[in-house]
């Protein structure tokens, strides 16, 4: 393995309108448990990068 490199694959995208983003409302009412307030940037087109909660079952790289 190269230095930096791991095997847990590329880095996930997530779209930034989808319900299902990080803090959106169908993705917290399915357990996730990234923020709501810390991506609402993101869910808006402010920001490109998510805040993603390191324990979230649904977004975290694991």
């Amino acid at each position: 393995m190269t230095d930096g490199a791991d095997d847990r694959g590329p880095e996930p995208s997530f779209d930034p309108a989808s319900d299902m983003a990080p803090g959106g409302p169908r993705a917290k009412s399915r357990g996730c448990r990234c923020s709501v307030l810390a991506n609402a940037a993101f869910r808006s087109g402010q920001s490109d990068e998510p805040a993603v909660d390191p324990r979230c079952e649904m977004h975290a790289r694991h």
